[in-house]
């Protein structure tokens, strides 16, 4: 097998993840928003519940603003499950927005677990022998070593730039769509606002965090499944390459 066709096979496997903020973007989330709700105990139960009731801004403009600044934050971190090909699959993905350092790893019953590692103008891979053997790699490389492809890099450092993602996820998702109710959850230990699609909470919602407006969660429709759980925004990931002992030579 010559490194073209090898090449050509892992990246066809990881440019899932291109569509991974996608799969339920045109909605956002599932999750029903909550509603405020008021206790009849203490004054100080009925503080903090004041508090957390203060007249919610639109939705329109919850979007707006959640939207401004995953464009323009410098790097993030997104956590969950999404459907592909039927199948759930597990993501972890950390990255700057660029995409020129990244960490991403997805996991599928039927074809294993892959982390693809982009740093440092070179792309890593590292995957269980269900993954190999489901690509078609006859030999599979050792689970706890990470295989370099450089020739790849380019192309992963635009599919897997966090800009990207955020880009063709939210790009999809418009005023028009969304329900004029706005909730309030917390998520986390985040006090959210939740912003759903018009035709109903299980047809997609957004959280957004209330004191900065970033997206902490969304869950995808009950077509396309999917939650994902954001965190980590513009803080230093501190992704490096792996050591030279856990990398495996292709010569």
């Amino acid at each position: 097998m010559t490194m073209r066709s090898r090449g050509s096979r892992w990246r066809a496997a990881t440019v899932v993840a291109a569509s991974v903020l996608a799969l339920g973007a045109a909605c956002t989330t599932s999750t029903p928003p909550p509603t405020a709700t008021t206790s009849a105990g203490s004054a100080q139960t009925s503080a903090t519940t004041a508090a957390t009731t203060a007249p919610a801004p639109s939705a329109a403009d919850i979007l707006d603003r959640a939207k401004a600044n995953a464009i323009k934050a410098t790097s993030a971190a997104f956590t969950g499950r999404v459907q592909q090909d039927g199948a759930e699959m597990l993501v972890d993905f950390k990255g700057t927005s660029n995409g020129s350092t990244s960490d991403l790893t997805m996991t599928t019953v039927d074809k294993g677990r892959v982390r693809v590692l982009s740093v440092d103008g070179a792309v890593y891979l590292q995957a269980d022998e269900k993954f190999w053997t489901a690509q078609g790699v006859p030999t599979a490389f050792p689970a706890d070593r990470f295989v370099k492809v450089p020739a790849v890099a380019a192309q992963f450092s635009e599919e897997f730039g966090l800009n990207a993602l955020i880009d063709e996820a939210l790009a999809a998702v418009t005023a028009s769509q969304l329900s004029d109710t706005v909730g309030s959850e917390m998520v986390g230990g985040t006090d959210t606002w939740v912003i759903t699609d018009s035709a109903g909470p299980g047809e997609g919602a957004l959280y957004v965090s209330k004191s900065d407006y970033q997206v902490v969660r969304f869950t995808g429709s009950s077509k396309s499944p999917a939650q994902l759980d954001f965190s980590q925004w513009n803080a230093d990931l501190g992704i490096v390459a792996p050591p030279k002992d856990q990398v495996v030579s292709l010569s």
